[in-house]
């Protein structure tokens, strides 16, 4: 017993220099470590009840978030009273201690004293944009269509999920898509350009592992009028910002394509960018550009349709000179790490979707007439890069 307090007390004495240092990568190691200790020290019984518990904290969160006490007690530097949130709010004082009990106990907030709650830096967290628009978009589009998954499966024979109607649609009773059922709820869909914006800002750009310079910069045409890069599905153009920013004197055109109630929602964007309102279900309107850039937008789409994009651009695209480019999530063979093995079962239940191994986006190019030159990669655990070029 006194043997294992010092080992935790020192693994605890540890994580805490690590923060202390501001070692990211050192907080990483520390995490990933304390994940392989739970894995080890967790009892079968008890992971299987942590899976039964897991979908109540989550719920609990969703229903104090839209009624705004956990932006209450977020925005306020002192503990709030039971009283205090239920007046603020309009929910009843009861359902929020109920409520706030299991979020106490995982540190979303903290009670202080008796139905006391001070924000924690989780609760604060929340406040961001990303977060807090991404967890709506989140519980309201996918927990539905994953709580329903087995069910919709089951009424199919449990066949793979190929298109629609799918499991989003069966859980929503609608024949639309995601993204034409997001058009139908502008709140939704500004949750949506949220998450997708937040998620963006904290991956490694594609730019940092891939040879822009040797690839794309060398060789391009250094008219200003040619199109260097159109970022395909682009959302609110973070990703072709910040190209433009670490590359600021890349000769031609960048143009930012998306559909016309994410052009009109962007709120901020450099004038080099170019805005283009753009379905890449129709023929790419510009021809000949060095790039087409896509990020996440493949692992939305079944098999049909992806071929169908990348007919699209192929046909846009210069024999010896232009290059396609897909950042994407690249499934290992076997033991898929445990994120992106989350995300493709997120992507089938959602949006009738998958994530991908090389064989299978090898698959989707040869039959849009593509070839891949090369899979970039930097790990299991993030997105890599796709480049390929037409089949000649």
């Amino acid at each position: 017993m006194a043997s294992a307090k010092k080992s935790s007390a020192d693994f605890i004495a540890a994580a805490q220099s690590i923060l202390a240092s501001n070692d990211e990568h050192g907080r990483k190691q520390m995490f990933e470590a304390a994940m392989q200790a739970m894995a080890l020290l967790e009892t079968p019984q008890d992971t299987v009840w942590r899976m039964i518990m897991s979908p109540h904290a989550p719920s609990a969160l969703m229903a104090l978030i839209r009624a705004g006490v956990i932006q209450e007690i977020a925005q306020s530097n002192s503990p709030s009273s039971a009283d205090h949130l239920a007046k603020a709010s309009g929910a009843d004082r009861l359902l929020i201690v109920r409520l706030l009990r299991p979020l106490n106990a995982l540190g979303v907030v903290k009670e202080t004293s008796q139905e006391e709650y001070a924000p924690t830096a989780i609760t604060k967290a929340l406040l961001d944009r990303a977060l807090l628009g991404g967890y709506q978009f989140m519980f309201s589009a996918a927990t539905r269509s994953l709580a329903n998954l087995p069910f919709y499966l089951e009424k199919t024979g449990f066949k793979h999920v190929e298109g629609p109607p799918g499991p989003f649609q069966d859980a929503h009773n609608t024949q639309d898509n995601m993204f034409p059922w997001l058009v139908k709820d502008p709140p939704m869909m500004g949750n949506f350009n949220a998450l997708m914006t937040g998620q963006r800002a904290d991956r490694k750009q594609w730019f940092d592992f891939f040879d822009v310079n040797q690839v794309l910069l060398k060789g391009a045409k250094t008219d200003p009028d040619a199109p260097l890069m159109i970022d395909i599905g682009g959302g609110e153009g973070h990703d072709i910002s910040e190209f433009h920013k670490r590359y600021p004197d890349a000769p031609g055109r960048l143009v930012l394509q998306d559909q016309p109630p994410v052009i009109d929602s962007i709120q901020e964007l450099t004038p080099k960018i170019e805005r283009e309102k753009y379905d890449f279900f129709q023929p790419q309107p510009i021809k000949g550009a060095r790039c087409y850039y896509f990020r996440s937008i493949f692992h939305d789409w079944p098999d049909a349709d992806c071929i169908k994009i990348l007919k699209n651009t192929a046909e846009a695209m210069t024999p010896g000179y232009s290059k396609l480019l897909m950042s994407e999530f690249v499934l290992p063979a076997s033991n898929t790490p445990l994120y992106p093995a989350l995300l493709d079962v997120n992507m089938m239940a959602v949006l009738n979707g998958m994530e991908r191994t090389e064989a299978q986006f090898s698959h989707l190019l040869e039959a849009a007439g593509l070839k891949v030159v090369k899979f970039w990669s930097v790990g299991g655990e993030v997105e890599g890069l796709v480049e390929a070029v037409l089949e000649t």
